[in-house]
């Protein structure tokens, strides 16, 4: 009899565990979207590098507001379980809220075994100032860096207000095409930039929408994507059959394994 009873609570168990696994595969919101589940799984140990790396290289105080990084963090999961399924594997990539009273990037870790999203580290941007002339709000999406687009480097040339307007010589510059955007309830095209900015006149100022449309960051988030090449898997995979990579690539980096490609642009007023 003791045989028995535990022999049918051991099935009970596994009957329910299995019930389990099958809820949460097949959970979906009331909007039939997939549904963002917590993370099951430990963040992978490069990831948790990347962190303490984010802490020491960036450091910028951010205030971090737990219900709105969590928005942050499920529609940037929402967004990753919606491309295909080549798309979805483990990546590191940005996210860009250009809501002005936010002006918000994080690096995020996307983990596709369990579609959770991890956020690696803050920091404040400014984006597209859509209220002065010739300006435009910047475009929401998803865009992907790639050497069909070949970036650049800065060359640390001053614009007409004597600003670095690309940040200091040798900064990073993440070109991500002509993107369609609206002005005055008109479509206009931009060309959508991921750069630095000046780094005493520009940098003080972000944190607020400021830009012509591109999306400014810091020298230091700058030099951290740049370094470990955190959105540069295409890059690397291309390298060989290019040689235009070589001069944006530095030899000095070092690369990451979870090396993603995505910019992620929301708007979380809307």
């Amino acid at each position: 009899m003791m045989v028995k009873s535990v022999l049918r609570a051991g099935l009970v168990f596994l009957l329910a565990l299995l019930v389990f696994f099958i809820s949460a595969d097949g959970a979906t919101e009331n909007d039939g979207q997939p549904a963002i589940r917590n993370a099951l799984f430990e963040l992978p140990e490069e990831a948790q590098k990347m962190r303490a790396i984010f802490n020491e290289a960036v450091n910028r105080e951010v205030v971090e507001n737990t219900d709105y990084l969590n928005q942050l963090s499920q529609d940037a999961a929402r967004t990753f379980l919606s491309l295909n399924e080549e798309a979805r594997r483990s990546q590191y990539f940005l996210y860009v809220d250009r809501n002005p009273g936010e002006q918000i990037a994080f690096v995020g870790f996307f983990n596709a075994a369990d579609g959770s999203v991890a956020i690696i580290g803050l920091d404040k941007i400014s984006s597209g100032d859509e209220k002065r002339k010739g300006f435009f709000i910047t475009p929401t999406g998803v865009f992907k860096n790639s050497p069909d687009i070949i970036g650049y480097r800065a060359l640390g040339t001053k614009n007409e207000k004597g600003w670095l307007g690309l940040g200091v010589k040798d900064s990073r510059v993440w070109d991500f095409g002509w993107q369609k955007t609206v002005k005055n309830g008109k479509v206009k095209t931009i060309r959508l930039l991921l750069h630095a900015t000046d780094p005493i006149f520009g940098e003080k100022r972000l944190g607020k929408t400021d830009s012509m449309g591109c999306i400014r960051i810091s020298g230091k988030l700058n030099r951290f994507l740049d370094h470990y090449g955190l959105l540069d898997r295409e890059y690397e995979a291309r390298k060989n059959g290019d040689k235009r990579i070589f001069w944006v690539l530095k030899a000095n980096r070092e690369q990451v394994i979870f090396a993603g490609q995505y910019l992620l642009v929301g708007d979380s007023a809307q």
